[in-house]
């Protein structure tokens, strides 16, 4: 029987072939990014070139040809006592590294290839049995398959040596940042980069796909849709284009369109730290400009969160090629929610890529304000190893914490900070749009309802408890009382179908032009990246960045121009208002909650409203937020205690802190409400039936693509009956015997969707407070 050489099964495909791919996705992305730092191309070529060589080894080939054909005959097996030795071991015993100038260049090589894979670890004794055992009776016809390979790709000036060990001593002792930190370096980018090349070819996409000039979209768009030209904050960025930047600047000033010019035709990832927001971003990029809004009209940007697949299906983008880039992050431009990009900082094994593609890339962080403790300790540690790898950085915010300030310098990550914020101005002024009164009390139904000029009137509360009791109270006091203003109700406990369509409603009321007299009780859902502008806001106080972050809602787009007080704080008097208190489920951490107290009081009060200027709101953000300050806080002390854990830990390392691995530091559970279960469930099984047919084979490739769009369909439309509750509540559902497990919704083997019996209304969202009895008749919600 002789040996093939096969590389893959499916489609089959030989060593030769398979590294012939490599080759081709190698030049294309040396054309594409020509200049990438600490990369050592020609080190990136031959671990291309050897990567897969260890793949001729007998227990490899049998099960390559088993898995083509059960009936074949397999290749004589000598080594039967001897463990199957993974290929990326065995491909280095062919590498010529002695012809490799330095120890270095021949530990970057080595080590490259041979923890390609991440594969268990092997005796020495087998390794070096089977290359000189196994390896070698195969090296003579192999070397013949690559003649043609070796002679177009230019590697004829090395020689292809029978396999030897020489290699161990130099895969040994891996190389890490606290022993060789330059060789490091250029470890990291050819191992990140060969597994990025390997990935790509196996899965024929592109590598990288070129660029389509992303600034001249932009300048068409500035003339075509805008009919302006760049700002003196966009021509900063675009002056400051080589650097790291950190951009203080006023809502509403095109910070969005000043990161793509800073970005320019590099490649870049645009960061937020909601999908709606990222959604939003991603169409305003991709889309062309039509009735529905303006658009640059981009398309070689992608979207990366975890809804990836249907937000491509429904908006009729979806192939297996997009969605692959996308994934391998192979697109120019791509929009993604942050902890997409920063498990690398965690430094398992296969972190490299991620770290290698940010190297040669921009990153754009927006709205730095919103992320808890252990997500800004992380953010901030890729920061200072991304700008060591020689990748670039943008900060955008309206508002910048001193004390995170202090902490990238205390990191030695490099930035330039604009000397003064950039405001945004009418007629050469900055615009005013906040009047502010401050209640030291608890916000109540009452204090609204006294409201008689207001035609849009905004309510903001700390929790989805407080938001239900708040509308209950306004609904139950009738039309009149209301003065015949519609309420309504808008937070995170409902169904992905309710709250898509009481997004839409909230979008469209609080719109300029819109002239609903309504009012909206929220919770902090709409704080950042949501466009209304209504008349007036109501809401109890978190923090200063979060009120800032809900004063943006309101005199959104237009100039506040009398002595009318437009938001109303309230700080809850003897008691704090509603999410805040000094255990682990407060919405802001006790100590920061009270600064911003303090700090509001010494402002203003009842009798004594006070404008607020973005200059104002800056100048307290700056007084408050300072190191010195929150020093004592909890929030300060996590995120010392976090970025000291992620600082210290060492490469590879299977003993990470566990406090540190869950990054949104987010513990939530899709379940399905009892009351959408019964009432949906003959629509559930419709849906379930239909999944379970998309599982049986396919036969063409158009077939099978429609096969998975529409499991994506059908999972999507399983889980716009779902609402994302914390993990502790699903836990006490469980205690409580509110699990009702039998009629827990199943796609394929793997997916499950638990059925949980809290109350809920399409009206009110799920309630928590009502522990009454189980809901097990349908009549009972009729």
């Amino acid at each position: 029987m002789k040996n093939r050489f096969l590389a893959k099964s499916k489609p089959e495909q030989t060593i030769a072939e398979h590294t012939e791919d490599l080759l081709r996705e190698y030049r294309k992305l040396k054309t594409i990014y020509p200049n990438i730092p600490n990369l050592d191309w020609k080190l990136l070529k031959m671990a291309c070139f050897f990567h897969d060589f260890g793949k001729l080894n007998t227990k490899f080939q049998n099960k390559i040809m088993q898995a083509i054909n059960t009936q074949c005959e397999l290749l004589p097996d000598h080594l039967q006592s001897v463990q199957e030795i993974p290929h990326g071991y065995l491909s280095c015993a062919f590498i010529p590294l002695k012809e490799l100038p330095d120890d270095d260049s021949r530990r970057i090589l080595a080590q490259a290839v041979y923890y390609h894979h991440i594969r268990h670890k092997v005796e020495f004794t087998d390794l070096k049995k089977t290359i000189k055992e196994d390896l070698t009776q195969y090296y003579s016809d192999f070397a013949e398959s690559l003649r043609k390979l070796i002679e177009r790709d230019g590697f004829d000036s090395y020689t292809i040596t029978p396999p030897k060990i020489f290699f161990w001593k130099f895969v040994k002792k891996r190389l890490k940042m606290d022993n060789r930190p330059e060789a490091t370096k250029r470890y990291i980018m050819v191992k990140g980069l060969l597994n990025k090349i390997d990935h790509a070819a196996s899965a024929s996409i592109e590598v990288e796909v070129p660029g389509s000039n992303l600034m001249a979209y932009l300048e068409d768009y500035y003339k075509r849709d805008l009919h302006s030209s760049r700002n003196q904050m966009q021509n900063y960025m675009m002056a400051h284009q080589n650097d790291n930047n950190v951009i203080i600047a006023s809502t509403g000033i095109g910070k969005t369109e000043g990161a793509l010019f800073w970005i320019g035709n590099s490649k870049g990832f645009f960061t937020l730290p909601l999908r709606v927001s990222i959604n939003a971003i991603y169409k305003r990029i991709h889309h062309t400009s039509d009735q529905n809004g303006k658009g640059i009209g981009y398309k070689a940007v992608g979207l990366l969160h975890s809804d990836t697949e249907v937000e491509y299906v429904k908006s009729d983008l979806y192939s297996k090629d997009y969605y692959e880039q996308t994934k391998q992050w192979s697109m120019p431009l791509t929009v993604c929610t942050l902890d997409q990009i920063l498990d690398f900082v965690f430094k398992q094994e296969g972190y490299e890529q991620k770290l290698a593609i940010l190297a040669y890339s921009k990153l754009v962080i927006d709205e730095i304000q919103m992320y808890s403790a252990k997500m800004l300790a992380c953010l901030l540690i890729a920061l200072k190893e991304v700008t060591r790898m020689g990748g670039r950085f943008m900060i955008m915010t309206a508002t910048f914490a001193p004390f995170v300030e202090d902490f990238i310098k205390k990191l030695s990550i490099p930035f330039n900070k604009n000397a003064h914020p950039f405001l945004k101005q009418v007629n050469g002024k900055s615009v005013l749009r906040h009047r502010v009164q401050i209640m030291d009390d608890q916000v109540r139904a009452e204090d609204i309802l006294k409201n008689k000029n207001d035609d849009k009137i905004l309510v903001i509360v700390n929790t989805v408890n407080k938001a239900q009791s708040i509308y209950k109270a306004l609904k139950n006091a009738g039309e009149e009382a209301r003065n015949r203003r519609e309420v309504f109700l808008f937070h995170s406990r409902f169904t992905k179908a309710d709250r898509s369509i009481k997004e839409d409603d909230i979008l469209r009321m609080g719109r300029l032009d819109n002239e609903s007299r309504c009012i909206w009780v929220t919770t902090q859902v709409v704080e950042a990246s949501v466009d209304i502008d209504f008349d007036v806001l109501y809401t109890e106080l978190s923090d200063l960045g979060g009120l800032f972050q809900r004063m943006g809602r309101v005199f959104r787009n237009r100039e506040l121009t009398d002595s009318h007080i437009n938001v109303i704080v309230y700080t809850g008097g003897k008691t704090a208002p509603s999410g805040i208190s000094a255990g682990s489920h407060s919405v802001i951490d006790k100590g920061i909650f009270d600064l911003s107290k303090q700090a509001l009081q010494a402002l203003s009060t009842e009798s004594n409203p006070v404008l607020f200027s973005e200059e104002k709101k800056m100048h307290l953000i700056a007084k408050v937020y300072t190191t010195e300050r929150l020093r004592q806080t909890s929030y300060y002390s996590d995120l010392r205690n976090y970025l000291h854990l992620l600082k210290n830990i060492v490469e590879y390392d299977n003993g990470l802190d566990k406090n540190i691995q869950n990054l949104r530091d987010i513990f939530n559970q899709p379940v399905i409400p009892y009351q959408v279960f019964l009432r949906e469930q003959e629509k559930i099984n419709k849906l379930r039936y239909k999944y379970d047919e998309t599982l049986n084979h396919k036969v063409s490739e158009e077939e099978l693509k429609k096969a998975k769009e529409q499991r994506i369909l059908v999972r999507d439309k399983i889980r716009s009956f779902t609402i994302d509750i914390p993990k502790y509540r699903y836990l006490q559902a469980i205690h409580n015997n509110r699990h009702v497990n039998e009629e827990d919704v199943h796609l394929g083997d793997y997916l499950v969707f638990p059925v949980v019996d809290y109350p809920y209304t399409s009206e009110i969202g799920m309630e928590f407070n009502n522990e009454l009895g189980k809901f097990r008749s349908q009549e009972q919600f009729i």
